[in-house]
């Protein structure tokens, strides 16, 4: 089993997120590579039109995906695949807003070696992301859950080869952000487990704020916004009650 190796997902332009990076980096307990994410304003719209479609998926995603999505799902992409290419049995996946507690995160990660046989992708969600759900593993204050219902937000994970090269393989289009497609295990035949309490920690308040917002929309968008977004959470909340258990 190789060792794991930690990526660091930095888009080169938000130099107010370098210092954070390195303070993370500086902190893991593993090998770590800082990688430069997908700009997604720099991508062409033939480009865009080869790997975003609308419809591709059910439950129908209601939104359209803005630049800063597209490319977020890219820089993932790419990280599944240097999974593959070096080989490794798992590595740690962190966008640049992600700090950590060292003492807290060694225990995550002394669990994710113990109960290595239990899961394939799981979340390292941050501090104040409630996470419910059973409990599959356990050890030293930390939890490996089943979640009833998979937190949003991929600030950190821990993904094995497995479940990389699942996921390239039902990814080479999609129609919504990478968080919210992970969440659809009945697509991914990835089971989506998580860490609870992680030693992860939300920095993005610190440091600018996020950097795949769209620009400020009108009234009417952010009220259709806030209606549809109920509704679709609960069309994945039946759809995953419905599906068979997930291969990986």
């Amino acid at each position: 089993m190789s060792d794991p190796k930690a990526f660091i997902i930095h888009l080169e332009r938000s130099a107010r997120r370098r210092p954070q990076v390195e303070r993370l980096r500086a902190a893991l307990p593993c090998a770590s590579e800082i990688v430069d994410a997908t700009d997604g304003a720099l991508l062409t719209p033939e480009e865009v039109a080869k790997v975003h479609g609308r419809g591709l998926r059910k439950p129908f995603y209601p939104f359209a995906l803005n630049r800063g999505e597209i490319g977020v799902f890219l820089s993932h992409r790419a990280l599944w695949r240097r999974i593959l290419a070096e080989g490794l049995d798992y590595a740690l996946i962190f966008e640049d807003d992600a700090a950590i507690e060292p003492q807290e995160f060694a225990k995550t990660i002394a669990l994710a070696e113990k109960a290595r046989s239990l899961w394939s992708y799981a979340l390292a969600p941050s501090e104040k992301t409630p996470v419910r759900g059973k409990i599959l593993a356990q050890g030293d204050g930390v939890a490996l859950l089943r979640p009833d219902n998979p937190p949003l937000r991929a600030i950190a994970q821990f993904v094995s080869g497995r479940a990389a090269r699942r996921l390239l393989e039902v990814t080479e289009k999609f129609d919504r952000p990478v968080d919210t497609f992970l969440q659809m295990s009945w697509v991914t035949g990835v089971e989506l487990l998580a860490f609870k309490p992680s030693g992860v920690r939300d920095a993005s308040a610190g440091i600018g704020g996020s950097t795949i917002q769209a620009r400020k929309k009108p009234l009417s968008q952010k009220l259709a916004r806030e209606t549809l977004r109920p509704l679709y959470r609960a069309q994945v909340r039946l759809w995953r009650a419905l599906a068979k258990k997930p291969e990986i």
